[in-house]
């Protein structure tokens, strides 16, 4: 049985070992071992999170599995009505199994009553898996963004737009 619970800062340990169990493997074969790394010190530090759980505002939730940690996303408001998903990672050997929708579903309810109309979201554009997963769900490409992350390195992401139905 899902369930989700909004994470605090005690929660960054938990946070940061699902981290590394969903990225090396998603990530070092688009982007390799190097950016990885260095996107890992950059945004998965327990200072990272908790500066964006703090002073950035990111709203972050845990989901379980039979009580057994399976995933974690976060969001925030960016400006007016839209609000921006930061980060949703699953395991993979719980992809496919309905986590992804039970997240969304819970971001998408809690944006909604604060009155936002459309999130974005960035995605790879190499992650076929993750974008295929947010067209399947009504997300819509908007645009493309190159964003400098310093150290010579880019994130190339197709952004998409969710339209909250009323």
């Amino acid at each position: 049985m899902l369930s989700i619970k909004n994470a605090s800062i005690a929660d960054i340990p938990l946070i940061r070992t699902l981290t590394m169990q969903v990225w090396p493997q998603t990530y070092t074969p688009i982007l390799g071992n190097e950016q990885v790394a260095y996107m890992l010190e950059q945004f998965y530090t327990p200072e990272s999170l908790g500066k964006q759980m703090g002073r950035l505002g990111h709203q972050f939730i845990i989901c379980y599995n039979d009580g057994l940690p399976v995933g974690f996303a976060s969001w925030a408001a960016a400006e007016g009505s839209i609000f921006k998903l930061h980060k949703i990672y699953i395991l993979p050997s719980e992809q496919g199994k309905g986590v992804g929708h039970a997240i969304l579903d819970h971001i998408v309810q809690d944006i909604k009553a604060r009155g936002a109309v459309a999130p974005h979201l960035n995605v790879n554009r190499y992650n076929y898996a993750a974008k295929a997963f947010y067209e399947k769900t009504g997300f819509k490409h908007l645009t493309d963004e190159d964003i400098d992350i310093g150290n010579g390195y880019f994130m190339n992401d197709h952004v998409l737009v969710f339209k909250v139905k009323s």
